[in-house]
């Protein structure tokens, strides 16, 4: 395709998606393509949560490009840490440095009937043309606040898990939780034992599978690294592990009675004592809500320090 031909194109997110929307349009011959970065890096999502014990429930095989696996991620589900030093190669290796406009948040895009383009303006002022305008802005690194009476007039400190605020020590401290979703299953067992008290507020109970996500023992992690076919064959099996799952939650009379056996057998042996069993064991159909997977939320709701509350905020 003749330069002078090339459309313009302007991917607004430099995240997963951002990136990978770049080195396709690349691959199929595109060179006039320029990725806006709201933020100081590329990263998306896990550029913004840095919360205590932020991880991907994916496993690594499957949470990662196609085109571009890995043979040394240290465990089977990556750490914020691990995901971001992962995006930020692969758009180095792809050669994407000069594709990416950072701290270049977009503020308004208007479509121009008589120039037959896009008009990308910027928070700047500047103005960006564009034939093609890919949105891959994401949305998990957007704060929600619950809306509660009360709340501006909070004296204490107060912040969301997508925003953490780590030069407030909790140590010591009365420490509220609101909501029990994925990203409150991986920071309260990393803070229950650094505070004074822990009150976790949970609308709706999960349900739960295990995972322990420690590091690799060496063995494992030299033959994934160095013996050809062990990558591809774990990747296949934890793709079609994953499917299994989404067909017990898409059949929910047959095979999720199995999904929800497993859980519920889970959840039990890490749950003995009946009144928590009736606040942390779900009353509905297995997967109506996200089935979350971690082996340590629910002994750490069951500390001395912690009260579980389901009552409405």
């Amino acid at each position: 395709m003749p330069a002078s031909n090339q459309p313009r194109v302007v991917i607004i997110g430099g995240g997963f998606g951002g990136i990978a929307a770049a080195i396709n349009l690349k691959q199929h011959g595109f060179s006039d393509v320029q990725i806006l970065e709201a933020a100081a890096e590329i990263g998306g999502t896990w550029l913004h949560n840095t919360y205590p014990g932020a991880a991907c429930d994916v496993p690594s095989h499957l949470y990662s490009y196609s085109f571009a696996q890995r043979r040394d991620w240290a465990r089977l589900c990556p750490t914020q840490p691990d995901i971001l030093k992962y995006i930020q190669e692969v758009a180095a290796e792809q050669n994407l440095d000069k594709l990416v406009r950072t701290n270049a948040r977009v503020s308004q895009c208007n479509w121009l009937d008589d120039a037959k383009h896009w008009r990308v303006v910027l928070e700047s002022g500047e103005q960006v043309e564009a034939d093609a305008v890919v949105i891959a802005t994401g949305q998990l690194h957007k704060p929600i606040w619950p809306n509660v009476e009360g709340i501006e007039s909070f004296t204490g400190r107060s912040f969301h898990s997508a925003e953490w605020d780590h030069s407030y020590d909790l140590t010591g401290k009365r420490v509220a939780v609101i909501g029990t979703g994925a990203s409150a299953v991986q920071f309260v067992p990393e803070i229950v034992d650094r505070v004074g008290k822990l009150v976790v507020f949970q609308r709706t109970a999960n349900w739960f599978m295990p995972r322990k996500n420690r590091s690799y023992p060496k063995p494992l992690a030299m033959a994934i690294r160095w013996i050809p076919g062990v990558q591809a064959f774990r990747r296949k099996f934890i793709y079609w592990y994953g499917e299994a799952l989404t067909l017990m939650i898409r059949h929910p009379k047959t095979l999720g009675r199995v999904g929800a056996l497993r859980s519920k057998q889970f959840m039990y042996s890490q749950v003995k004592d009946p009144a928590m069993r009736s606040k942390l064991i779900p009353d509905y159909t297995f997967g109506c809500k996200r089935v979350l997977f971690s082996s340590f939320f629910l002994p750490a709701l069951q500390k001395p320090n912690v009260e579980v509350v389901t009552d409405r905020v």
